[in-house]
């Protein structure tokens, strides 16, 4: 129970540090952002998590086999921290294109590197279990060499880890406070190692594909968002027609910045306002990648 202020008195306002407020007022400065990074830094995670957890296990009479994936785990991040100085320095030197192109670009760039993972993942993820095993075997067996290890998990974690560059920087381009994406990062990478772990001893085996089936659908509608927010930065630098806007304004029936219209725009790319341009983008982006689910599937 506090006591009644003053009549007259002048209310100071607490001087919060750089950062602090963001986290104090969470659940309104971070959490839409954040769940968006987080899917994302959780799929690549866990795709690592598991491409280390075969090697690991198949080659676990190998003496000397962890100092190998180690050191292909470290080089592939350290490759990831090169990547990403890269994309700062590129970004600099495309700076005369327009900051408004320049965003549009790689948010497009990173939607696209989503739709396109999705789909290999779907063709490829019961071969890659093989291949690794097979792999592991001829390690085992001296055939290949032990270095052979550190080059796979090399590769693995770099192009993950690519993905993971890429996707932050067009939300960093785009204006996401640096407090967002660290803490989306960071969710990201503790879940998807901690469930990485949990399925590698076994804790988690059952219900191991719903992880994929549910981040895939996920990742497929963020994709689609994604590429609807880069056509809107490309209208707004004259580059792509709106053909008609908006559409049509849902704002009074589900707006955008309602709790219900923020969770469909976090998961699913929900805009109540969309250009014509962006629309075409959004349903034009789902339907590739949807029927190229079904022929995945297939092959």
């Amino acid at each position: 129970m506090g006591f009644p202020a003053r009549r007259g008195a002048t209310r100071v306002a607490f001087p919060y540090p750089e950062g602090i407020k963001d986290f104090l007022f969470f659940p309104k400065k971070i959490i839409k952002k954040m769940l968006q990074i987080a899917i994302v830094v959780f799929r690549e995670i866990l795709e690592i998590s598991l491409i280390v957890g075969i090697l690991t296990t198949a080659t676990k009479e190998i003496h000397g086999r962890t100092k190998w994936i180690l050191s292909g785990l470290g080089l592939g991040f350290l490759g990831s921290l090169i990547l990403a100085l890269f994309t700062d320095k590129i970004s600099e030197s495309l700076d005369g294109m327009g900051q408004e192109f320049f965003n549009g670009l790689i948010l497009i760039a990173a939607a696209v590197m989503i739709g396109w993972t999705v789909l290999w993942m779907q063709k490829h993820a019961k071969s890659i279990s093989g291949e690794l095993k097979r792999l592991s075997n001829s390690v085992r067996e001296g055939k290949k060499p032990l270095y052979v290890l550190l080059v796979v998990v090399f590769l693995s974690v770099l192009r993950e880890s690519a993905e993971i560059v890429l996707f932050t920087y067009s939300y960093y381009v785009s204006g996401t406070n640096v407090t967002d994406i660290t803490v989306g990062l960071i969710v990201g990478i503790a879940s998807g190692s901690a469930v990485g772990v949990a399925l590698y001893f076994g804790i988690l085996k059952a219900f191991g594909k719903y992880f994929f089936i549910v981040t895939t659908w996920l990742l497929i509608f963020l994709s689609a968002g994604i590429a609807a927010q880069g056509i809107g930065f490309w209208i707004n630098a004259g580059v792509t027609p709106a053909l008609l806007n908006p559409v049509f304004d849902a704002s009074e029936i589900l707006s955008q910045q309602s709790y219900f219209g923020k969770f469909l725009h976090i998961f699913f790319g929900y805009i109540d306002q969309p250009a014509g341009s962006q629309l075409i983008a959004y349903l034009g982006t789902l339907t590739v990648l949807i029927l190229g689910l079904r022929v995945a599937k297939k092959m």
